[in-house]
């Protein structure tokens, strides 16, 4: 009898789990909607480039490139997430209201920006970079939550959801690195600027030195790449002439990419652990 009823208090506290977990994934998926939304309401409009026959070969090769090295599992979810981080972006300039903006279905090969109207302000640059990863939060949450819920009723399913989640994460990890020209970059430079502007290439120097030491120590040809790619980093130039953030307002764009960092760390850990090594 006791054994029982530990047994069923044991099952209730899982269930009671699964929905909290649910509920504060739905939080934070719709609160991702609502900012979208505001994208999307926003006056002006969104052209589509780069939608043509060497866009998609480039999307086919990268997908066959991300499936060889990683599996095939996790193309799909790598492609799906350097668009969403795309949409939010374009979503971004909107907000700022920028009339015109551009979709570039493949971002590194397009040659043109998503605005042809420059950012005015380090804030604007910020908010800009960070949009990507800050609205993946709400699909990598619920990903991780419905496949927790759907572990028992649906197992491929939620096998498929736990994909898609930690490949996300780990792909917004990589994007939010102080590494130019990714978007860590132009995190770090706008939230420090006003007010301890050597901390951007000391925070690079001290990732890549992180990357190489780890490399050094695991034999990790991955984590070889991200130190050389972190040391020329170091290289690129800062635009400069846009407006810099308030020191206070610096401090919390800060915060804020740093919790992102660290909940997409989160996300994508067990990816990191099992391929990065």
């Amino acid at each position: 009898m006791i054994l029982d009823g530990e047994a069923r208090m044991a099952g209730c506290s899982g269930d009671c789990d699964q929905v909290l977990y649910l509920v504060l994934a739905s939080t934070i998926f719709l609160g991702s909607l609502g900012v979208l939304w505001a994208g999307a309401s926003a006056q002006g409009s969104i052209t589509v480039s780069g939608f043509d026959g060497r866009s998609v070969v480039i999307g086919f090769v990268l997908f066959v490139a991300c499936a060889y090295v990683l599996g095939v599992p996790f193309g799909i979810p790598i492609i799906l997430a350097l668009l969403l981080r795309e949409f939010a972006q374009v979503m971004a300039y909107r907000m700022l209201g920028h009339r015109r903006a551009r979709f570039r279905f493949v971002p590194f090969m397009a040659g043109a920006g998503i605005s042809d109207d420059p950012l005015k302000s380090d804030g604007e640059d910020f908010l800009v970079a960070i949009m990507g990863p800050a609205l993946s939060l709400g699909p990598v949450a619920m990903g991780a939550a419905l496949a927790l819920v759907l572990r028992d009723w649906a197992p491929s399913l939620s096998t498929s959801l736990w994909f898609f989640a930690a490949t996300c994460g780990a792909v917004n990890f990589v994007l939010l690195l102080p590494f130019a020209p990714f978007d860590g970059a132009r995190c770090m430079r706008a939230a420090v600027a006003s007010y301890w502007p050597a901390l951007a290439p000391a925070a690079a120097v001290f990732m890549s030195t992180a990357m190489f030491t780890a490399s050094l120590r695991t034999g990790s040809v991955a984590l070889m790449v991200g130190a050389a790619f972190g040391a020329q980093s170091l290289l690129h130039r800062a635009e400069r002439g846009r407006v810099p953030l308030k020191p206070d307002h610096g401090l919390l764009a800060l915060a804020a990419y740093a919790f992102t960092m660290a909940a997409h760390f989160s996300a994508g850990w067990w990816l990191f652990g099992a391929y990065f090594r």
